[in-house]
Protein backbone atom coordinates (compact mmCIF):
# COMPACT_ATOMS: atom_id res chain seq x y z
CA UNK A 1 0.00 0.00 0.00
CA UNK A 2 0.84 3.62 -0.56
CA UNK A 3 2.41 5.50 2.15
CA UNK A 4 0.97 9.39 1.65
CA UNK A 5 3.55 10.04 -0.77
CA UNK A 6 1.28 12.09 -2.52
CA UNK A 7 -1.91 12.51 -0.88
CA UNK A 8 -1.84 14.65 2.56
CA UNK A 9 0.80 12.01 3.33
CA UNK A 10 -57.28 -5.32 13.76
CA UNK A 11 -57.77 -9.31 14.65
CA UNK A 12 -60.22 -11.25 16.21
CA UNK A 13 -60.54 -14.70 17.97
CA UNK A 14 -57.34 -15.16 19.20
CA UNK A 15 -56.31 -15.14 23.06
CA UNK A 16 -52.62 -13.50 24.18
CA UNK A 17 -51.67 -16.82 25.45
CA UNK A 18 -52.10 -18.81 22.09
CA UNK A 19 -50.51 -16.28 19.90
CA UNK A 20 -48.21 -17.93 17.73
CA UNK A 21 -44.42 -16.63 19.06
CA UNK A 22 -42.07 -15.13 16.65
CA UNK A 23 -38.46 -14.31 16.61
CA UNK A 24 -38.96 -10.88 18.66
CA UNK A 25 -39.27 -7.35 17.20
CA UNK A 26 -39.41 -6.55 13.91
CA UNK A 27 -9.51 15.13 -14.99
CA UNK A 28 -6.54 17.18 -15.43
CA UNK A 29 -2.74 15.54 -14.88
CA UNK A 30 -2.58 17.52 -11.57
CA UNK A 31 -5.54 17.70 -9.22
CA UNK A 32 -5.93 21.22 -7.28
CA UNK A 33 -5.74 20.92 -3.66
CA UNK A 34 -9.53 23.02 -3.77
CA UNK A 35 -11.14 20.32 -5.20
CA UNK A 36 -10.44 18.17 -2.11
CA UNK A 37 -10.21 21.09 0.34
CA UNK A 38 -13.22 21.14 2.94
CA UNK A 39 -16.24 23.95 2.00
CA UNK A 40 -16.14 27.20 4.06
CA UNK A 41 -18.96 26.01 5.77
CA UNK A 42 -18.09 22.39 6.47
CA UNK A 43 -19.89 21.61 10.42
CA UNK A 44 -17.81 20.58 13.12
CA UNK A 45 -17.36 17.20 13.64
CA UNK A 46 -20.56 16.71 16.08
CA UNK A 47 -22.91 17.20 13.28
CA UNK A 48 -23.46 16.10 9.78
CA UNK A 49 -20.37 16.80 7.55
CA UNK A 50 -21.01 18.70 4.38
CA UNK A 51 -17.69 17.79 2.66
CA UNK A 52 -17.92 15.35 0.01
CA UNK A 53 -16.51 12.21 0.08
CA UNK A 54 -14.06 13.08 -2.23
CA UNK A 55 -13.05 16.03 0.34
CA UNK A 56 -13.20 13.98 3.26
CA UNK A 57 -11.19 11.38 1.33
CA UNK A 58 -8.18 14.03 0.94
CA UNK A 59 -7.54 14.12 4.63
CA UNK A 60 -7.56 9.92 5.37
CA UNK A 61 -4.68 8.00 6.07
CA UNK A 62 -3.74 5.54 3.77
CA UNK A 63 -4.35 2.69 6.33
CA UNK A 64 -8.00 4.65 6.70
CA UNK A 65 -8.42 4.39 2.43
CA UNK A 66 -7.23 0.62 2.92
CA UNK A 67 -9.72 0.03 5.42
CA UNK A 68 -12.40 1.71 3.32
CA UNK A 69 -11.42 -0.30 0.11
CA UNK A 70 -11.28 -3.56 2.47
CA UNK A 71 -15.05 -2.64 3.56
CA UNK A 72 -16.38 -2.21 -0.26
CA UNK A 73 -14.55 -5.54 -1.43
CA UNK A 74 -16.47 -7.64 1.49
CA UNK A 75 -19.59 -5.80 0.06
CA UNK A 76 -19.36 -7.69 -3.16
CA UNK A 77 -18.13 -10.77 -1.30
CA UNK A 78 -21.19 -12.83 -2.74
CA UNK A 79 -21.22 -11.12 -5.95
CA UNK A 80 -17.77 -12.14 -6.73
CA UNK A 81 -17.85 -15.54 -5.05
CA UNK A 82 -15.53 -14.62 -2.55
CA UNK A 83 -14.75 -17.25 0.42
CA UNK A 84 -12.56 -14.66 2.08
CA UNK A 85 -11.39 -11.61 2.32
CA UNK A 86 -8.37 -9.70 4.47
CA UNK A 87 -6.31 -7.06 4.45
CA UNK A 88 -2.52 -8.20 4.24
CA UNK A 89 -0.71 -4.73 3.26
CA UNK A 90 2.29 -3.99 4.70
CA UNK A 91 6.17 -2.98 4.62
CA UNK A 92 6.33 -6.64 2.27
CA UNK A 93 2.84 -6.67 1.07
CA UNK A 94 4.19 -8.01 -2.38
CA UNK A 95 2.07 -5.06 -3.85
CA UNK A 96 -1.30 -7.30 -2.05
CA UNK A 97 -2.78 -4.49 0.17
CA UNK A 98 -6.18 -6.59 0.29
CA UNK A 99 -6.65 -10.06 -1.15
CA UNK A 100 -9.72 -11.92 -2.07
CA UNK A 101 -9.69 -15.61 -2.45
CA UNK A 102 -11.85 -17.95 -4.52
CA UNK A 103 -10.98 -21.29 -3.13
CA UNK A 104 -9.69 -23.17 -0.01
CA UNK A 105 -6.01 -22.65 -1.35
CA UNK A 106 -6.53 -19.27 -1.01
CA UNK A 107 -2.94 -17.42 -2.38
CA UNK A 108 -2.00 -20.64 -3.74
CA UNK A 109 -5.24 -20.91 -5.76
CA UNK A 110 -7.78 -18.58 -7.65
CA UNK A 111 -7.32 -15.14 -5.93
CA UNK A 112 -8.08 -11.21 -6.87
CA UNK A 113 -5.55 -8.26 -5.35
CA UNK A 114 -6.85 -4.96 -4.36
CA UNK A 115 -3.77 -2.48 -4.60
CA UNK A 116 -4.77 0.90 -2.60
CA UNK A 117 -3.11 4.45 -3.95
CA UNK A 118 -3.81 7.18 -1.75
CA UNK A 119 -2.46 9.81 -3.31
CA UNK A 120 -3.62 13.51 -3.72
CA UNK A 121 -3.28 13.84 -7.51
CA UNK A 122 -4.97 11.64 -10.24
CA UNK A 123 -3.19 8.20 -9.98
CA UNK A 124 -0.91 7.70 -13.72
CA UNK A 125 0.69 5.36 -15.40
CA UNK A 126 3.50 5.66 -14.39
CA UNK A 127 2.75 5.23 -10.31
CA UNK A 128 1.58 1.83 -11.25
CA UNK A 129 3.77 0.30 -13.58
CA UNK A 130 6.45 -0.11 -10.62
CA UNK A 131 3.60 -2.02 -8.49
CA UNK A 132 2.79 -4.25 -11.69
CA UNK A 133 6.43 -6.14 -11.16
CA UNK A 134 5.13 -6.94 -7.82
CA UNK A 135 2.85 -9.71 -8.85
CA UNK A 136 5.38 -11.27 -11.24
CA UNK A 137 8.07 -11.10 -8.70
CA UNK A 138 5.62 -12.66 -5.48
CA UNK A 139 4.39 -15.14 -8.12
CA UNK A 140 8.56 -16.17 -8.99
CA UNK A 141 9.74 -16.22 -5.68
CA UNK A 142 6.82 -17.56 -3.28
CA UNK A 143 4.49 -19.90 -3.67
CA UNK A 144 1.64 -17.76 -4.33
CA UNK A 145 -0.42 -18.40 -7.99
CA UNK A 146 -0.30 -15.04 -10.09
CA UNK A 147 -4.09 -13.42 -9.16
CA UNK A 148 -6.51 -13.50 -11.83
CA UNK A 149 -7.45 -9.81 -11.15
CA UNK A 150 -5.26 -7.38 -9.67
CA UNK A 151 -7.65 -3.84 -9.49
CA UNK A 152 -5.73 -0.44 -8.18
CA UNK A 153 -8.16 1.47 -6.18
CA UNK A 154 -7.77 5.03 -5.83
CA UNK A 155 -9.65 8.10 -5.16
CA UNK A 156 -9.18 9.52 -8.63
CA UNK A 157 -7.75 7.57 -11.79
CA UNK A 158 -6.24 9.69 -14.61
CA UNK A 159 -7.89 9.15 -17.73
CA UNK A 160 -5.42 8.13 -19.61
CA UNK A 161 -4.25 5.07 -17.44
CA UNK A 162 -7.88 4.00 -17.62
CA UNK A 163 -7.93 4.20 -21.19
CA UNK A 164 -5.03 1.86 -21.38
CA UNK A 165 -6.19 -0.20 -18.49
CA UNK A 166 -8.91 -0.86 -21.02
CA UNK A 167 -6.81 -1.97 -24.10
CA UNK A 168 -4.91 -4.82 -22.06
CA UNK A 169 -3.09 -5.19 -25.26
CA UNK A 170 -1.38 -1.45 -25.18
CA UNK A 171 -0.85 -2.09 -21.36
CA UNK A 172 1.47 -5.09 -21.88
CA UNK A 173 2.99 -3.49 -24.67
CA UNK A 174 3.66 -0.43 -22.15
CA UNK A 175 5.11 -2.90 -19.64
CA UNK A 176 7.25 -4.87 -21.46
CA UNK A 177 9.15 -1.51 -22.70
CA UNK A 178 9.07 -0.33 -19.12
CA UNK A 179 10.90 -3.66 -18.05
CA UNK A 180 12.75 -3.01 -21.13
CA UNK A 181 14.36 0.39 -19.49
CA UNK A 182 16.73 1.05 -16.43
CA UNK A 183 14.27 3.25 -14.21
CA UNK A 184 14.99 2.63 -10.66
CA UNK A 185 12.56 0.05 -9.84
CA UNK A 186 13.67 -1.89 -12.99
CA UNK A 187 17.42 -1.74 -12.10
CA UNK A 188 17.17 -2.99 -8.68
CA UNK A 189 15.72 -6.50 -10.09
CA UNK A 190 18.73 -9.06 -10.48
CA UNK A 191 18.92 -9.48 -13.79
CA UNK A 192 17.86 -13.27 -13.66
CA UNK A 193 14.69 -12.20 -11.84
CA UNK A 194 14.27 -8.85 -14.55
CA UNK A 195 14.20 -11.35 -17.13
CA UNK A 196 12.22 -13.85 -15.29
CA UNK A 197 9.30 -11.25 -15.09
CA UNK A 198 9.42 -10.51 -18.18
CA UNK A 199 9.05 -14.00 -19.78
CA UNK A 200 5.91 -14.70 -16.96
CA UNK A 201 4.23 -11.32 -18.58
CA UNK A 202 4.81 -11.86 -21.96
CA UNK A 203 2.65 -15.49 -21.29
CA UNK A 204 0.27 -13.52 -19.11
CA UNK A 205 -3.16 -11.97 -20.40
CA UNK A 206 -3.08 -8.47 -19.33
CA UNK A 207 -6.84 -8.11 -18.67
CA UNK A 208 -6.15 -8.92 -15.18
CA UNK A 209 -5.39 -5.15 -14.25
CA UNK A 210 -8.00 -2.98 -13.41
CA UNK A 211 -8.92 0.24 -12.30
CA UNK A 212 -11.55 1.74 -9.79
CA UNK A 213 -11.83 4.98 -8.55
CA UNK A 214 -13.92 6.56 -5.24
CA UNK A 215 -17.26 7.30 -7.55
CA UNK A 216 -16.94 3.46 -8.46
CA UNK A 217 -17.04 2.14 -4.82
CA UNK A 218 -19.43 4.54 -4.34
CA UNK A 219 -21.90 3.11 -6.14
CA UNK A 220 -21.63 0.23 -4.20
CA UNK A 221 -20.71 1.40 -1.06
CA UNK A 222 -23.52 4.15 -0.63
CA UNK A 223 -26.10 1.15 -0.38
CA UNK A 224 -24.59 0.08 2.99
CA UNK A 225 -25.41 1.27 5.95
CA UNK A 226 -21.70 1.70 6.47
CA UNK A 227 -21.87 4.91 4.97
CA UNK A 228 -23.59 7.27 6.49
CA UNK A 229 -21.13 6.42 9.25
CA UNK A 230 -18.33 6.09 7.36
CA UNK A 231 -18.39 9.55 5.94
CA UNK A 232 -20.95 11.59 8.66
CA UNK A 233 -23.70 11.93 6.28
CA UNK A 234 -27.37 11.89 7.10
CA UNK A 235 -29.32 8.26 6.24
CA UNK A 236 -31.66 8.82 3.36
CA UNK A 237 -34.95 7.39 2.92
CA UNK A 238 -37.96 7.33 4.47
CA UNK A 239 -39.17 4.33 6.86
CA UNK A 240 -41.37 1.99 5.35
CA UNK A 241 -45.40 1.61 6.51
CA UNK A 242 -45.94 -1.48 8.78
CA UNK A 243 -49.53 -2.33 8.84
CA UNK A 244 -51.06 -5.00 11.32
CA UNK A 245 -51.37 -8.13 10.47
CA UNK A 246 -54.92 -9.54 10.71
CA UNK A 247 -53.83 -12.23 13.64
CA UNK A 248 -51.70 -10.40 16.44
CA UNK A 249 -48.00 -12.33 16.40
CA UNK A 250 -45.92 -13.57 19.03
CA UNK A 251 -44.06 -10.44 19.07
CA UNK A 252 -47.13 -8.52 20.37
CA UNK A 253 -47.90 -11.29 22.98
CA UNK A 254 -46.76 -8.93 26.39
CA UNK A 255 -47.86 -5.23 25.50
CA UNK A 256 -51.38 -6.95 24.36
CA UNK A 257 -51.72 -8.24 27.33
CA UNK A 258 -51.17 -5.38 29.55
CA UNK A 259 -53.65 -3.72 27.67
CA UNK A 260 -56.40 -6.37 28.48
CA UNK A 261 -55.40 -6.04 31.69
CA UNK A 262 -56.10 -1.97 31.69
CA UNK A 263 -59.09 -2.68 29.78
CA UNK A 264 -60.92 -5.56 32.33
CA UNK A 265 -59.85 -3.08 35.25
CA UNK A 266 -61.88 -0.28 33.27
CA UNK A 267 -64.68 -1.88 32.36
CA UNK A 268 -65.10 -3.91 35.33
CA UNK A 269 -65.89 -7.14 32.15
CA UNK A 270 -63.87 -10.35 31.69
CA UNK A 271 -61.56 -9.30 28.43
CA UNK A 272 -59.38 -11.85 28.77
CA UNK A 273 -58.50 -12.40 24.72
CA UNK A 274 -57.42 -10.03 22.67
CA UNK A 275 -61.12 -11.25 20.44
CA UNK A 276 -63.24 -10.41 23.97
CA UNK A 277 -61.45 -6.36 23.37
CA UNK A 278 -62.41 -6.73 19.62
CA UNK A 279 -65.95 -7.23 20.81
CA UNK A 280 -66.19 -5.17 23.61
CA UNK A 281 -68.19 -1.68 22.68
CA UNK A 282 -65.41 0.72 23.81
CA UNK A 283 -62.19 -1.12 24.31
CA UNK A 284 -62.56 -2.63 20.20
CA UNK A 285 -61.27 0.68 18.47
CA UNK A 286 -58.89 1.71 21.09
CA UNK A 287 -57.13 -1.64 20.76
CA UNK A 288 -57.21 -0.89 16.76
CA UNK A 289 -55.40 2.27 17.16
CA UNK A 290 -52.79 0.96 19.54
CA UNK A 291 -51.83 -2.11 17.31
CA UNK A 292 -51.15 0.22 14.84
CA UNK A 293 -49.04 2.24 16.13
CA UNK A 294 -46.97 -0.58 17.74
CA UNK A 295 -46.82 -1.16 14.19
CA UNK A 296 -45.72 2.11 13.36
CA UNK A 297 -42.66 2.38 15.57
CA UNK A 298 -41.92 -1.58 14.39
CA UNK A 299 -41.13 0.47 11.44
CA UNK A 300 -38.85 2.98 12.31
CA UNK A 301 -37.32 -0.03 14.33
CA UNK A 302 -36.30 -1.45 11.17
CA UNK A 303 -35.91 1.61 9.07
CA UNK A 304 -33.38 2.56 12.02
CA UNK A 305 -31.64 -0.96 11.75
CA UNK A 306 -31.35 -1.00 8.13
CA UNK A 307 -30.59 2.85 7.43
CA UNK A 308 -28.64 3.89 10.47
CA UNK A 309 -25.60 2.06 11.55
CA UNK A 310 -24.85 1.61 15.48
CA UNK A 311 -27.83 1.59 18.17
CA UNK A 312 -29.62 5.26 17.43
CA UNK A 313 -33.09 3.21 17.88
CA UNK A 314 -32.11 1.99 21.61
CA UNK A 315 -30.49 5.20 22.07
CA UNK A 316 -33.74 6.53 21.51
CA UNK A 317 -35.44 4.14 23.12
CA UNK A 318 -33.76 4.80 26.46
CA UNK A 319 -33.68 8.43 26.34
CA UNK A 320 -37.59 7.85 25.58
CA UNK A 321 -37.93 5.44 28.64
CA UNK A 322 -35.89 7.79 31.04
CA UNK A 323 -38.72 10.36 30.50
CA UNK A 324 -41.95 8.59 30.09
CA UNK A 325 -40.59 6.46 33.58
CA UNK A 326 -41.00 9.26 35.97
CA UNK A 327 -44.74 9.69 34.37
CA UNK A 328 -45.82 5.68 34.97
CA UNK A 329 -44.48 6.14 38.65
CA UNK A 330 -46.78 8.83 39.71
CA UNK A 331 -49.99 7.56 41.38
CA UNK A 332 -53.02 7.20 39.43
CA UNK A 333 -56.51 5.80 39.67
CA UNK A 334 -56.52 3.64 37.45
CA UNK A 335 -53.58 1.85 35.05
CA UNK A 336 -55.98 3.33 32.08
CA UNK A 337 -55.22 6.88 33.45
CA UNK A 338 -51.86 5.79 33.64
CA UNK A 339 -51.68 5.06 30.17
CA UNK A 340 -53.17 7.53 28.86
CA UNK A 341 -50.94 9.60 30.56
CA UNK A 342 -47.88 8.04 29.40
CA UNK A 343 -48.66 8.66 25.86
CA UNK A 344 -49.84 12.30 26.07
CA UNK A 345 -46.32 12.49 27.79
CA UNK A 346 -44.25 10.65 24.67
CA UNK A 347 -45.70 13.62 22.31
CA UNK A 348 -44.46 16.02 24.05
CA UNK A 349 -40.72 14.70 24.20
CA UNK A 350 -37.69 16.29 22.45
CA UNK A 351 -35.26 13.71 22.68
CA UNK A 352 -31.60 14.49 22.12
CA UNK A 353 -28.15 12.70 21.49
CA UNK A 354 -26.18 12.24 18.72
CA UNK A 355 -26.45 13.44 14.82
CA UNK A 356 -27.75 10.14 14.19
CA UNK A 357 -30.56 10.20 16.75
CA UNK A 358 -31.43 13.79 15.84
CA UNK A 359 -32.09 12.35 12.28
CA UNK A 360 -34.31 9.71 13.31
CA UNK A 361 -36.00 11.48 15.45
CA UNK A 362 -37.11 13.77 12.23
CA UNK A 363 -38.96 10.72 11.43
CA UNK A 364 -40.58 9.91 15.05
CA UNK A 365 -44.60 11.23 14.47
CA UNK A 366 -46.81 11.15 17.27
CA UNK A 367 -48.78 7.11 16.09
CA UNK A 368 -44.52 6.26 16.41
CA UNK A 369 -44.52 7.60 19.43
CA UNK A 370 -47.29 5.87 20.98
CA UNK A 371 -45.90 2.73 19.79
CA UNK A 372 -42.90 2.84 21.06
CA UNK A 373 -44.56 2.90 24.32
CA UNK A 374 -46.06 0.00 23.62
CA UNK A 375 -42.82 -1.51 22.48
CA UNK A 376 -41.12 -0.82 26.15
CA UNK A 377 -44.30 -2.29 27.66
CA UNK A 378 -43.82 -5.45 25.35
CA UNK A 379 -40.06 -5.47 26.51
CA UNK A 380 -41.30 -5.03 30.23
CA UNK A 381 -40.06 -1.79 30.81
CA UNK A 382 -43.45 0.07 31.24
CA UNK A 383 -46.35 -1.60 32.59
CA UNK A 384 -50.07 0.48 33.01
CA UNK A 385 -51.74 -1.60 35.76
CA UNK A 386 -50.18 -1.40 39.39
CA UNK A 387 -51.05 -4.67 39.95
CA UNK A 388 -48.99 -6.04 37.13
CA UNK A 389 -50.39 -8.52 34.69
CA UNK A 390 -51.39 -12.03 34.59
Amino acid sequence: MNTGVRMGDGARGVGVDALPQGSGSTGAENVSVSQYAPLPSAVSHNRFDTRTPLQQVFYWTPDQWEQFTCEWVRMRRDELGYLGVEIVGGTNDRGADVVAFMSDQRLNGVWHCYQCKHYSADLTLDDTLPEMIKPFVATLETSRTLPTRYTFVAPRIHPRLKDTVLTPAELKKRFLAYMDGRTRPVAALPSATREAVRELAVRTDFSMFWTVNLDEVLEVYSKSQLFASRFNLPPTGEPRKLLPPPVPQGNEARYLQKLLDVYQERFGVDITTVEDAFEHPSSGQHLGRQRVAFFDAESLRMYARESVPGDAYEELQDDVLANLIEVVDMDFPSGWDRLQEVLKASGQLVPTGSPLLTHLVSHFRNSQRKGMCHQLANDDKLTWCKGGCR
